[in-house]
């Protein structure tokens, strides 16, 4: 029973995919191979780490895999490394919750944060799913770590590329993508903090559109109000070199 919730997830992905078309971006979609892809970053004291997660589900009698890749970054250095391996789940009739356990973790100095060893001195990561669309890292005991939305893992779309106008209204960010004239919402996730640093060095009033070209994902945006499909800035190629 334990595979046909985790199941949900991606079941729950494939039925967003369906009534999404005719949007410009993807959104919620997962690979034909039915991984289903989460990202998201944590903070440390010497810089940020950030974590892409991708699942697949068994079938019943049969293992599931993760693929997870940790990035980290800081102002002197960046290193990565990738983990491949068992996990397992098991839902929580209480809480209404899926739990995962990531089994086997790759060594990594830098990969101290949200790994928990295990009586065999094995590196394991926890996390239970909040909706259908967000996992919590969370401690060995199921405790979440963290229930920031920022900080949490966003199941995301396949990546693309966009190419348009960044903009500031009041508290909230907006990107005009340039080929289709459609508008969308940007989410605090990704390089968002970046994006605002820079949007506020290089625009000369306020509401003003900054050019930018980025390799994007979109989310079912658990940072907003209203939880729309939002944007995600994953890694910026170019700011206010307009071509126009």
């Amino acid at each position: 029973m334990k595979y046909s919730f985790i199941l949900i997830l991606i079941i729950a992905a494939c039925t967003s995919q369906s009534k999404s078309e005719g949007k410009p971006f993807p959104v919620l979609t997962v690979t034909d191979d039915e991984w289903a892809t989460y990202e998201g970053s944590w903070l440390a004291p010497d810089g940020a780490i950030k974590f892409e997660l991708s699942l697949k589900s068994g079938a019943v009698g049969y293992d599931s895999y993760y693929k997870l890749y940790e990035h980290f970054e800081s102002d002197r250095m960046a290193s990565g490394n990738s983990s491949y391996g068992v996990y397992s789940t098991e839902y929580d009739l209480i809480n209404k919750e899926v739990r995962i356990r990531l089994q086997n973790l790759g060594q990594y100095k830098k990969g101290i944060y949200l790994r928990h060893a295990n009586s065999d001195g094995e590196e394991e990561m926890f996390f239970v799913s909040r909706g259908k669309d967000e996992l919590l890292p969370c401690d060995n005991i199921y405790k979440p770590v963290t229930e920031d939305k920022r900080y949490t893992l966003h199941k995301r779309s396949r990546l693309f590329t966009v190419e348009g106008y960044f903009s500031f209204e009041q508290d909230s960010a907006f990107f005009f993508e340039r080929k289709t004239m459609e508008r969308w919402n940007v989410a605090m996730l990704g390089e968002f903090d970046e994006m605002k640093r820079q949007y506020f060095q290089k625009a000369s009033q306020p509401f003003e559109g900054v050019y930018v070209k980025a390799l994007a994902y979109s989310v079912s945006d658990s940072t907003s109000l209203n939880e729309q499909g939002a944007l995600v800035l994953k890694r910026i190629a170019d700011i206010g070199n307009d071509p126009d």
